[in-house]
């Protein structure tokens, strides 16, 4: 059995099975949709959003459960990042809802697709209308990490305007009731002041807003047994105990909790007999919770070949945080050709770096191993709490 922890990365769709403790929370989701076009999952760094969207919402979807409407679901997801209405184009493009057309590769697709979306604000609509969506089905375009559309806006007057005809879509499109189309965001709590800067915005939010609750202790132990017990094996109640205590009622150590189950499995599995539960040794050979994060990117950083390397790596993750004036850090996702740029083309050390850090039982950087790195292609952390 693979490792049933993803680390600090969000759970997927494809991961629903070893998602546990958000069972309640998917159902208010499910109920909120089912009454609005419109979402916005809200939450601290770490509390879940993400997960609880992909790994608990989409899977009910594809399943048929919102009765309220068809069953039939086709769903887009994007970041805003750099070029909000690019990505949004690219999305749609990859959600497999166009006629495959051989004369236009992906590419072109989706500057077609951009231009069509940037001639006005019921862009979205047109785009639903020249898809082959079946009539009647719904399309989800689910916008996570929306607090980047804030970054994005202070990068210049144009970056400014692109990111209100942005908004503009999105909502134009949620409001209207003739298409089936609906929108979720995933934002942090901590810029939900921002939204004011845009017109229409705020109030959305305000309507739709759904505010992720923190786990209780039950929900929590569930998060912990829940994959272990998917993985066949079993975990013992002083260890379950010992990290529920751990964690606390912090929501920012929930993906430090999932970081250190995956690199206590990894150890468990590697030095102990099947027969033998996840125990307080396993917890302790990877530093506990207060250690396990920095513990793990230290030996990761040690690994590099040289310091010529290590300059490099710290380039990088300057490169795709920021922190802001008023001290909040926040993720920069970056195009590697831009960082390429920025850090002295030095390419095969850059993609050195990146992979050392990428491989599945590390996932500080995504995107995944699984991902060939070239210009185009975002780098980004994995999780907030690395910042």
């Amino acid at each position: 059995m693979s490792n049933p922890f993803p680390g600090l990365r969000p759970f997927q769709l494809e991961e629903s099975h070893l998602f546990f403790g958000r069972e309640e929370q998917t159902g208010q989701l499910l109920e909120r949709l089912g009454n609005t076009r419109f979402l916005a999952v809200v939450g601290a760094s770490g509390s879940g959003k993400s997960s609880l969207v992909r790994a608990g919402l989409l899977p009910q979807l594809y399943g048929g459960t919102m009765v309220k409407t068809s069953v039939n679901w086709e769903i887009a997801i994007m970041r805003p990042g750099g070029d909000p209405i690019t990505n949004l184009a690219r999305c749609l493009v990859e959600a497999d809802i166009y006629e495959d057309n051989s004369e236009n590769n992906s590419d072109d697709q989706v500057q077609l697709l951009r231009t069509m979306l940037s001639r006005s604000g019921l862009g979205l609509l047109e785009a639903y209308r020249q898809s082959d969506i079946e009539p009647g089905s719904n399309l989800l375009i689910l916008v996570d990490q929306f607090e980047e559309i804030f970054r994005f806006r202070q990068s210049g007057s144009k970056a400014s305007e692109e990111a209100a005809d942005f908004i503009e879509l999105i909502l134009e499109a949620s409001w209207q009731e003739e298409l089936p189309i609906y929108v979720i965001l995933t934002m942090r709590s901590d810029f939900l002041g921002d939204c004011a800067e845009f017109k229409g915005l705020a109030e959305a939010v305000n309507e739709g807003e759904y505010l992720i609750p923190r786990l209780n202790r039950k929900q929590r132990a569930r998060a912990i047994e829940g994959p272990v017990k998917v993985g066949g094996a079993d975990i013992s109640p002083r260890l379950k105990q010992q990290l529920l205590n751990d964690i606390g009622d912090d929501p920012d150590q929930l993906p430090i909790l999932q970081h250190a189950l995956m690199r206590m499995w990894d150890h468990w599995e590697i030095n102990t007999d099947k027969s033998q539960s996840l125990d307080l040794e396993h917890y302790d050979a990877i530093g506990r919770m207060a250690e396990a994060l920095s513990r793990h990117a230290d030996e990761v950083y040690d690994e590099l070949p040289d310091d010529a390397h290590r300059l490099l790596c710290m380039k990088l993750f300057k490169a795709i945080t920021e922190k802001q004036a008023d001290g909040r850090g926040i993720r920069r996702p970056l195009p590697f050709g831009e960082i390429d740029e920025i850090t002295g083309h030095q390419r095969e050390k850059m993609l050195a770096v990146i992979d050392a850090f990428r491989p599945t039982g590390r996932t500080f950087i995504m995107p995944g191993e699984s991902v060939s790195i070239h210009d185009q292609i975002i780098i980004d952390i994995s999780h907030e709490s690395l910042m």
